[in-house]
């Protein structure tokens, strides 16, 4: 996960400042697909500029191109180099409803 690197070169962190912002955007939305919260949206169209602007550092290229990443602990993230675009989505079981098993003990 690339929030846990200390990032190194200007790009990194230039990248690292919008990761955690879109990261605590993510947090802060009441929202089950994160894409669909403005907030969200208008950090990750600011990474794009920035990605468009400065092309992505090797460290993020890693992480983040063509495959899904982890940005949090519940969330992933994709991009696309040719298009230019980002999607971010939650890495969760949609089913926990928060049904619970009971255990018993059998005598």
């Amino acid at each position: 996960m690339i929030l846990t690197n200390t990032p190194k070169t200007d790009k990194e962190r230039a990248e690292h400042f919008h990761l955690v912002s879109i990261r605590f955007a993510c947090l802060l939305t009441t929202k089950q697909d994160p894409m669909e919260c403005e907030r969200v949206q208008q950090r990750i169209e600011k990474l794009e500029r920035q990605l468009m602007a400065c092309n992505p550092s090797q460290l993020f290229t890693k992480m983040f191109e063509n495959r899904a990443g982890e940005i949090g602990s519940e969330l992933a993230m994709r991009y696309n180099y040719n298009t230019g675009r980002i999607t971010l989505w939650r890495n969760t079981p949609l089913h926990q409803s928060g049904t619970v098993f009971q255990l018993r003990a059998s005598i």
